[in-house]
């Protein structure tokens, strides 16, 4: 009796160890291995620290759609070095991650490979859950090709059948005349167009009809559903279901110690976590939860759900629909006092409308950013996708393409809070590791899963590059020297004011 025979074509499920165990992964943890223990060099980020000698640092993640798994890769070396996180803050894509960092256990254990499962089980492509022809046209133009390039010569295609098929019906018109025989091709030419034009105009007429349906809801191509679904559930599974819960989470700090003295005591450091979100109706920069009181009375604040904070970060326009927040009670004293202290609003809306957070800030430092503190206790690290191509990073205006000078005019926009920032405290960047992502598409959500692997790798030598490079006594001291500055140069009210500080660095 024969054995039954094995299945080699059914798909291997993608696993956590599928990443962690990769080999480059496995070479980045050797080489920091060597670069600190073997040479006794002391590992030091950080002057806080808990019992089990994980050192604190507060972390803000870039937002970039599907390359969001790169950040992954960078913040799993941070864990296996002993790194802990007292605030977290994302945008878009650094937003997932950094919600699911809060949520899972606690802040003292590590996060990276849970996390890893949880993305391992999920189909990245359910995301995509618009209508058929949208999934289609998804499908077939953001694959690992750059897809405005294929959309391009797609277009190209049409002009160009279009002329040759017109030239065909004036061509053989012409020489049927002459050429009787040729009254066959003059009318299948003629039928070719007509068919050809036909399918254009109904291809114009879809177009028109889905941007139609796009206005009547929320401008996406996607619902978003899934996805809200999915972190719902992976906030609830890890103990989440209000507002409360999040905010109880990402205050929950262990006992922690201060290595040097401080001016400031390690009693006033507080965990928080940070979404950010652009409200379209008053055209403002939100921050969840901490701006929650803007849509809910207090008694009221867990009637918000967790989910929808993040949902309404990675909101990319056209791509998902907005996410809204209904039935706020903007005639309420307490709510009215909150739209004018908070954003100078006198007449908040009965209802606001949210789109990705990158919009407005894609990279929000700054608000780790308090300037009472004189001598930091802790660093606050930032990690930036950058996906860039080659040729559109050029100097020369001349060597752009047409869709590097869109990218260049559109992050021009949605970099400018963060930008402006950086350049008035440049000695943040210190604390800045950028992942090279150039080869990916960030909207790619049929991304293959070797692709997902190659960009945690991505992070992850990114990651060590920037820990072997970190000196914690240089960036402490330029934080003081850049402060020393500030204070000596006098900074106008209305710049401090518009700083903004939430708690202690």
């Amino acid at each position: 009796m024969s054995s039954p025979k094995t299945d080699h074509s059914a798909k291997k499920e993608l696993t956590a160890e599928d990443f962690t165990n990769h080999p480059e992964v496995i070479k980045c943890l050797e080489a920091l291995d060597t670069a600190f223990k073997k040479s006794n060099r002391p590992f030091i980020i950080s002057d806080v620290y808990d019992d089990e000698g994980n050192q604190y640092v507060n972390l803000v993640q870039k937002g970039g759609g599907v390359l969001g798994m790169a950040l992954v890769g960078y913040t799993y070396i941070l864990e296996q070095m002993g790194v802990r996180f007292v605030r977290l803050a994302g945008t878009s894509a650094g937003a997932i991650n950094t919600a699911l960092m809060t949520v899972i256990g606690d802040k003292q254990e590590m996060k990276s490979k849970r996390i890893l499962t949880s993305l391992c089980d999920l189909n990245f492509f359910d995301l995509v859950d618009g209508n058929p022809a949208a999934k289609w046209i998804i499908k077939k133009f953001i694959t690992q090709e750059d897809f405005t390039k294929k959309m391009e010569n797609w277009f190209k295609g049409l002009l160009i059948t279009g002329i040759l098929l017109i030239a065909g019906d004036i061509l053989f018109f012409g020489l049927q005349q002459k050429f009787l025989l040729l009254s066959i091709f003059t009318k299948l030419f003629f039928v070719l167009t007509g068919f050809y034009f036909l399918l254009l105009a109904f291809l114009i007429f879809y177009i028109s009809r889905t941007l139609e349906k796009l206005k009547n809801s929320g401008f996406g191509i996607n619902p978003g559903n899934y996805f809200y679904d999915w972190i719902k559930k992976e906030l609830i599974s890890n103990g989440v279901l209000k507002v409360s819960d999040l905010k109880k989470k990402a205050a929950a700090l262990p006992k922690l110690y201060l290595r040097p003295e401080n001016p400031e005591t390690i009693d006033t450091l507080c965990g928080d976590v940070t979404f950010i979100a652009s409200e379209l109706v008053t055209q403002n920069k939100i921050q969840f939860p901490a701006m929650c009181n803007l849509f809910r009375e207090e008694k009221d604040i867990d009637t918000l759900q967790p989910a929808g904070f993040i949902r309404a970060s990675m909101a990319i326009p056209v791509f998902f629909e907005s996410y809204f927040i209904n039935n706020i009670p903007n005639e309420s004293p307490e709510i009215k006092k909150a739209w004018l202290d908070t954003l100078d609003e006198h007449n908040p809306p009965s209802e606001v409308r949210f789109v990705d957070g990158g919009i407005l800030s894609n990279f929000p430092i700054d608000i780790f950013y308090n300037p009472k503190i004189v001598v930091p206790r802790l660093p606050s690290l930032g990690i930036d996708l950058d996906d860039s191509k080659p040729e559109d990073k050029s100097t020369n205006p001349i060597h752009w393409s047409f869709l590097g000078y869109l990218g260049r005019m559109f992050n021009t926009i949605r970099y400018f809070y963060d930008k402006d920032f950086l350049l008035k405290n440049k000695f943040f960047e210190k604390g800045i590791g950028k992942i090279p992502l150039s080869d990916y598409n960030w909207l790619n959500f049929f991304i293959k899963d070797q692709d997902k692997i190659d960009m945690f790798v991505l992070g992850a030598k990114a990651a060590t590059q920037f820990l072997i490079g970190f000196d914690w006594k240089q960036y402490k001291n330029d934080r003081v020297q850049m402060q020393a500055k500030l204070t000596k140069e006098h900074i106008p009210e209305i710049i401090k004011d518009d700083l903004k500080p939430i708690k202690s660095e």
